[in-house]
Formats: C-alpha cells, sequence, structure tokens
C-alpha cells in the first residue's frame, strides 16, 4: 500500500477533531482539488473504535500508471494499520477527484460496516471492452 510520506499521519482523533471544529471543515484536505489524487484526514469508525483515517483517494486511471493492474480493474477500498496510524486507500472509477467525490467517499467509508485491513474491490468495473 502507498502510504503519505510526504505528508505527516495523524492518529489521534481529539487532535484532529480539534483542528477540524477550529476550521469548521469535515475533513482536512492536504492536495488541491480536482486532481487525479488526493490525500486528506478525518475521522471515522473502525472496528468500533474512532479513528483518523490518513486517506488516498485516487482514480483508477492514475492507479494504473503507478501499479500492475488488471487488464480491467475494479474500484477498490485497501486499509493498512501501522502502528495505531489508520491509512485508506479508494481507487475509483471517476474521471478526476474534486469535492463531491471526497464528500461521496467519506460518507461511504462512514457507513461501510464490515471495513477490514487489506484489499476489497468492489462495483463496476472500471473500463469496459
Amino acid at each position: 500500500m502507498h502510504k503519505q510520506k510526504s505528508i505527516k499521519p495523524v492518529s489521534s482523533v481529539s487532535n484532529l477533531n480539534n483542528r477540524l471544529l477550529e476550521s469548521k471543515l469535515e475533513y482536512l484536505l492536504e492536495s488541491d482539488v480536482p486532481a487525479s489524487r488526493v490525500y486528506l484526514k478525518f475521522t471515522g469508525m473502525f472496528h468500533g473504535e474512532s479513528v483518523v483515517w490518513n486517506a488516498c483517494i485516487r482514480t483508477i486511471d492514475e492507479y494504473s500508471q503507478h501499479h500492475e493492474v488488471a487488464k480491467d480493474p475494479m474500484q477498490f477500498i485497501e486499509i493498512d494499520v501501522d502502528d495505531g496510524v489508520h491509512f485508506l486507500q479508494v481507487g475509483l472509477n471517476v474521471e478526476v477527484i474534486d469535492k463531491p467525490t471526497i464528500e461521496r467517499t467519506i460518507l461511504m467509508i462512514r457507513r461501510y460496516r464490515r471495513l477490514h485491513q487489506g484489499r476489497h474491490e468492489y462495483g463496476a468495473r472500471s473500463k469496459t471492452e
């Protein structure tokens, strides 16, 4: 999994919540949008525990430029927990990642009750023949 090495990961839910309250934001965006890959931080639940998601949301096309993929790759959610820090990567079948896409993705992650470590592919394939 691609961890955000250039952006300092956060694990303290209270610290992030305080920053979000001060700035009156729902999430901390660390990239310019629109883009093919964005980094952000937001809170959510994982195995019944409140966590900070250190997230990367990217288009399937951008992901496939840096990783070997099947001829017809699917959307995915990939979770890695490293020493108490929760990393989330989401690959989406969209042309570009913009604010509405970010907000829908956050909502999807917060509502999805069976999140687990590792990679989970889902939804329609990204390309058709």
